[in-house]
């Protein structure tokens, strides 16, 4: 055998393996317009996947108008979003709240090799441009890994989502609805940061409404059964 071949070989498998993420392996596209973008959320949970990709169509506009318009396409997945910071993001079973520990940074590049942290979801979105959002305990920060493509929603996911709490408009000015799916009977508590009862109901299905508007500004805390949300009353 020609004594280059092993060498050649065994550079091409050490390519193939560091090969990265790119926008071809994409497989669940949101949305519509001249301008193509990709979202990265890596969960950072240690699990076999704890990072997920999706594309974006668009003309213009920020981050936060890809992550809410991904967040309003694919019901397994479902965000908070507190004073232009991503606060708390759930994927089918997986979940990360800020605070609860760790805290979710934002990313811009390029691709998986540029990110770098931005100044938050207010970040312009250009044509080519990449978010990442990684849950961290920023010592250091940790920038979103490789992902897998999301997948557009399957039946056994959409029925997992809808044992998940959504919690809109954010922030909340007058009043605030709890989407609770197929749970019934929650016990719905709201703490003040420092740690203050709030509001304490108990919850059917569907959407519950909460008169917010006595409430002093601030972020609270809000449990219905065993999902978190951190809330801000403005």
């Amino acid at each position: 055998m020609n004594k280059y071949v092993p060498a050649f070989l065994g550079l091409l498998a050490s390519s193939s393996l560091c090969a990265q993420f790119d926008i071809s392996q994409i497989q669940y596209w949101i949305g519509a317009g001249a301008d193509t973008s990709v979202m990265v959320v890596d969960f950072q949970d240690g699990s076999a996947t704890p990072s997920y990709a999706w594309g974006y169509l668009h003309n213009g506009g920020t981050a936060e108008d890809m992550i809410n318009a991904i967040a309003a396409a694919d019901v397994n997945f479902s965000i908070d979003v507190v004073g232009g910071f991503l606060n708390s993001v759930t994927y089918g079973t997986q979940e990360a709240i800020g605070g609860a520990p760790d805290y979710w940074s934002t990313w811009s590049g390029t691709s998986i090799a540029t990110f770098a942290l931005n100044n938050g979801l207010a970040e312009a979105l250009g044509n080519g441009d990449w978010l990442g959002c990684s849950y961290t305990d920023f010592n250091p920060p940790l920038e979103p890994g490789e992902p897998i493509p999301a997948m557009a929603p399957t039946a056994i996911m959409e029925a997992a989502s809808r044992t998940s709490l959504q919690v809109y408009p954010q922030p909340a000015t007058y009043v605030l609805n709890l989407a609770t799916g197929m749970m019934s009977n929650v016990d719905v508590l709201v703490h003040s940061v420092i740690g203050e009862q709030v509001y304490s109901s108990r919850t059917s299905a569907g959407i519950t409404t909460i008169d917010v508007s006595s409430w002093p500004k601030g972020v609270y805390v809000l449990k219905a059964g065993t999902a978190t949300r951190t809330i801000l009353v403005q």
